[in-house]
């Protein structure tokens, strides 16, 4: 897995939370068109909005999403939850997020009611699972 981002700054002012994202992209000695992409690149919101977030693939056989939230303090990553065949949320973020898509090709990450301790940086990732 590689990581690429379009850059790691996050702050807070005025009340507004300033989001940045990455992606990750799963590369293979084999084939190296297995990207997932995350849109917008950044996103500027006011405390108590809502932040909408999509990730999208078109790697075959990929039937998972997850989306990770890295914080300020860039301590590591936090699993959010993930898309299967439903939304799974851990149970930290219950409250706070909503994940609906096809996991097979896209999902959208919705953050509620923001609070300078969703300034963060997000991540989406695919993959694929036999179960």
């Amino acid at each position: 897995m590689s990581v690429f981002c379009s850059n790691n700054d996050h702050f807070i002012s005025n009340n507004t939370t300033h989001f940045r994202q990455c992606y990750l992209s799963s590369w293979t000695a084999a084939n190296h068109a297995k990207t997932v992409l995350q849109s917008p690149n950044d996103l500027l919101k006011n405390q108590n909005e809502s932040a909408v977030i999509i990730c999208s693939h078109k790697i075959q056989d990929y039937n998972r999403m997850l989306w990770y939230k890295q914080s300020q303090d860039m301590s590591g990553l936090k699993l959010m939850g993930y898309l299967f065949t439903n939304e799974n949320i851990e149970p930290e973020f219950i409250n706070k997020i909503q994940m609906q898509g096809d996991a097979k090709k896209n999902a959208t990450l919705t953050i509620n009611n923001l609070t300078p301790q969703d300034s963060a940086v997000y991540f989406c990732a695919a993959y694929y699972t036999v179960i």
